[in-house]
């Protein structure tokens, strides 16, 4: 038994280490979906729009196992500014789907946010409350003795288990700038997998997001945007910054950089661990409506790895779809003329 727990937390070291122990899924368009990071943004923009996010990370990769441990992830978000207490009130929908080698990790919560409006900006206090399901594949595994207790437990009854999640944020908003700060898994839930209870668990680390973007127009047809998230759980952070350039309020593109690090146990050696890449958006809008929204969003990002890629493939591919539509209490009601009010002029 000892022999197949040195072996499965060994994958697990192995496998999260060069994603410096990335519990959540990450994603480089981060700017075009900040519900997804911070409650609070849920409805702060007037709008209810749905996202779409699908990510394969290090596509390629090509591990020694005959399981792949390259990342997947997909994330649907939706937000809406709801009518209650005269439109003061957001609420929100998160459904995440993350794939890390044998780890499947699905995410279901609900949010809310209570926006204070001022004269030209809004502040705004979300919470975020759902389920969060992990379950360990037992078919990633090389087993030196298949008669181990933990082994069969894994093929019969498998290893998964559901526990809540809640998340907790802020959000300072106008119409150039915008600044919001996070904190998610502040419950800290312990997974022991049900049947590994005596041999292997695995707890969520508080993780805090700090994003922030601005509006500049360079003359009438041009805004560049520069934006930056930073994600920790205080221990190992993860930072991204760059910048959007848009024509015509249709076309745009941009670059930006990430950097990850997190600093080695001293009995290791005390060293930094870094991880680099450099990030190409591009992506148009369509579809404008009756209020010169734009309706349809679609976007691509491709990350290229420019170190520490010895556990992983220089590459990811990102695409984006967002959708906006108008609520039925916000639409306008059409004029209706009356001849006996109509006056013409002479």
């Amino acid at each position: 038994m000892k022999s197949l727990k040195l072996i499965f937390i060994g994958f697990f070291i192995v496998l999260i280490k060069p994603a410096f122990a990335q519990q959540d899924a990450q994603f480089s368009q981060y700017m075009f979906n900040n519900v997804y990071y911070n409650p609070a943004f849920a409805g702060i923009d007037g709008l209810s729009r749905g996202t779409m996010i699908a990510r394969q990370q290090y596509l390629g990769y090509q591990p020694t196992a005959e399981k792949g441990g390259a990342p997947q992830s997909f994330v649907l978000t939706g937000s809406t500014l709801t009518p209650l207490a005269n439109k003061s009130v957001g609420a929100g929908l998160n459904f995440v789907y993350d794939k890390l080698g044998p780890l499947t990790t699905t995410t279901v919560q609900l949010s809310g946010s209570y926006l204070f409006r001022f004269k030209t900006s809004t502040i705004a206090a979300g919470a975020r409350l759902g389920l969060l399901s992990q379950r360990i594949g037992a078919d990633y595994y090389k087993v030196i003795d298949e008669d181990d207790r933990i082994y069969r437990d894994l093929q019969t009854k498998g290893a998964s288990q559901i526990k809540p999640d809640l998340t907790l944020g802020v959000v300072y908003r106008n119409p150039k700038f915008y600044f919001g700060a996070s904190f998610s898994h502040i419950l800290k839930t312990n997974f022991t997998y049900g049947v590994l209870t005596d041999s292997i668990s695995s707890r969520l680390k508080n993780h805090m997001y700090i994003t922030a973007g601005y509006n500049l127009d360079l003359g009438t047809m041009i805004q560049l945007t520069p934006s930056f998230i930073v994600q920790s759980d205080l221990k190992q952070l993860t930072y991204m910054f760059g910048a959007i350039a848009t024509y015509n309020d249709k076309f745009w593109f941009g670059i930006n950089a990430r950097e990850s690090f997190a600093k080695k146990d001293v009995n290791n050696g005390g060293k930094t661990l870094s991880n680099d890449d450099i990030v190409f958006l591009v992506g148009v809008n369509l579809l404008k409506n009756k209020q010169n929204i734009n309706a349809l969003r679609i976007g691509y990002a491709f990350d290229f790895v420019t170190s520490g890629v010895n556990a992983k493939s220089n590459t990811s591919h990102e695409i984006l779809l967002s959708y906006v539509v108008i609520p039925p209490w916000e639409v306008l009601k059409p004029k209706i003329r009356t001849p006996r009010y109509r006056h013409d002029e002479n």
